[in-house]
């Protein structure tokens, strides 16, 4: 009786989900009407001001709102959901906040296409591309077809031209306030995401290529995971695998400790197959060689190992020249940055002021909003816990909510801080915690900056914790900053990023003209 009972559950949690895929397929893809798209428009409007801790840091209310009216009006005919989200993701990113994202959703694959395919992966993933002077360059193939030919410029895409399709895509993000590198880079970097948000779901996509004088087509396909073949029986499987010593069994064992050791120090990126942070010595003509450390993102990975052993090979060599790479640095964690800075502070410091949400409890919100039934049920279950941690953490201060993080205290650097001298170097990706980080070595004097104005902003971020928002008809999907985050240094205007001591502007060319101006410079020092 309880495995009838149990089969017939698990049949009906199967029929269930497959007509839950099909009802949401249906709904994304249909023609919404305009009363739906005016309820999702008030809708988004609703949480925004609900959630963000500053929605009017750049615009006026006055403004905002009648963005948002307009919209309304100009919603007088069925819409598509992807249709919707090329007039409706302008109105909100005219916030000018760079965390804020927008994203149309995709259809989801069936189980029965699951299970015959396996999961599908968009055909962008099989390639990467940065933007550079409104053109869009091939920067690394991944997968697919190894013959396509890095540094390519992509002239279109199917019949689309790459001008055209770059000029939309620019209204559907946005920088931290008035910065005007970071979108051209961000959007020509994610450039995959914004042409899956229009464009309908395809498994293959036809690209117009261009190298040196020769022109070009090649196709990149979305990739499954093919299921295994069930027909291949286990007993078989052991046969053919190779049966170790165990030597051998203990030396295969060592070698993945230290692979995921080194993983984990450097990093490592599995779509890109690299690692975020590298560190190594320049070869130039000073006395001692030029210390180089980049950081291509702050995150994955422990990262305490590699700042201590990287800035004890720097002392071993008495290297008095260090450059920090955050080009294309899009951000990532707190504390790392804090880590990292607290060997290059020369003072004790301030990392953060305390960070205003709009309420005590806004930060429980992603844990009850989520999808998933797992943290939801967690969250319901230890949210006597986390109201009383919230509480404890937020303050109330002239009627606003401020969160206090452990970096709000004043802290000391290492006793083996970096004493010498700094160059870092920036570009329009160097963004969100790269910009915090900027920002303290900026303000204190502690560094040479060359390069372009960072694209997050000097006086701070709307970041840290993010509410998922899911649209009640569309089903589009916005991601909604719950934290004011700044370091504790303040310019005018507002609004702007880092800007380099040594401004070069960053082009797509084999040369690096930002590292050969430091490295020149150091020996000019000598």
């Amino acid at each position: 009786m309880n495995r009838k009972l149990f089969l017939y559950s698990a049949i009906i949690i199967v029929i269930s989900s497959c007509r839950s895929v099909e009802k949401y397929n249906k709904q994304i893809s249909k023609k919404h009407s305009p009363e739906e798209l005016k309820e999702d428009v008030e809708y988004a409007y609703k949480k925004l001001k609900k959630l963000h801790p500053d929605v009017y840091w750049y615009i006026s209310q006055e403004e905002l709102d009648g963005k948002v009216n307009k919209l309304k009006d100009e919603l007088t005919k069925p819409l598509t959901t992807k249709e919707f989200y090329t007039v409706f993701a302008p109105v909100i990113t005219s916030i000018k906040q760079g965390h804020l994202s927008i994203q149309a959703p995709s259809v989801k694959q069936t189980k029965e296409s699951i299970k015959e395919k396996g999961k599908r992966d968009s055909p962008f993933n099989s390639l990467s591309f940065q933007s550079s002077q409104d053109k869009l360059y091939v920067k690394k193939v991944f997968k697919g077809d190894t013959t396509i030919i890095k540094g390519s410029e992509v002239i279109a895409f199917e019949d689309e031209k790459v001008e055209d399709l770059l000029a939309s895509f620019k209204t559907f993000h946005a920088s931290d306030g008035y910065n005007q590198t970071f979108i051209p880079k961000f959007i020509g970097n994610r450039f995959g995401f914004f042409y899956m948000n229009t464009h309908k779901r395809k498994d293959s996509v036809l690209l117009h290529l261009k190298f040196k004088d020769s022109l070009y087509q090649k196709y990149i396909y979305a990739s499954y995971d093919k299921a295994k073949d069930s027909s291949v029986k286990s007993d078989t499987i052991k046969q053919v695998k190779k049966k170790l010593s165990k030597l051998e069994k203990k030396k295969a064992k060592e070698a993945r400790k230290n692979l995921y050791k080194k993983n984990n120090k450097y990093g490592y990126n599995k779509r890109t197959d690299d690692y975020n942070r590298n560190f190594s010595f320049l070869k130039s003509k000073s006395e001692t060689p030029i210390a180089y450390m980049k950081i291509k993102s702050f995150t994955n990975g422990g990262y305490k190992e590699f700042y201590k052993e990287s800035f004890a090979k720097i002392d071993s060599v008495k290297s008095t020249n260090l450059v920090i790479d955050l080009r294309g640095n899009l951000g990532g964690r707190l504390t790392e940055i804090d880590d990292l800075y607290s060997y290059v502070a020369d003072k004790e410091y301030v990392f953060i002021e305390k960070s205003k949400m709009t309420g005590r409890l806004s930060f429980l919100y992603p844990y009850f909003h989520t999808k998933s039934i797992t943290t939801k049920t967690a969250a319901a279950l230890l949210s006597p816990m986390l109201a009383v941690y919230q509480l404890f953490k937020v303050k109330k201060e002239k009627g606003d909510s401020y969160f206090k993080f452990k970096y709000s205290k004043l802290r000391d650097p290492k006793p083996n801080n970096y004493k010498g001298k700094i160059y870092v170097l920036i570009d329009g990706e160097s963004f969100s915690a790269s910009s915090i980080f900027s920002t303290h070595l900026k303000a204190t004097k502690r560094a040479t900056f060359v390069g372009e104005e960072t694209g997050g902003a000097y006086n701070g971020t709307v970041a840290g914790v993010y509410a998922p928002i899911e649209l009640p008809n569309s089903k589009i999907n916005m991601r909604v900053g719950l934290l004011k985050i700044n370091a504790p240094y303040i310019i005018e205007p507002d609004g702007y990023g880092i800007k380099p001591d040594v401004p070069i502007e960053s082009y797509v060319t084999a040369e690096d003209k930002e590292l050969q101006w430091v490295i020149n410079d150091v020996e000019e020092s000598k």
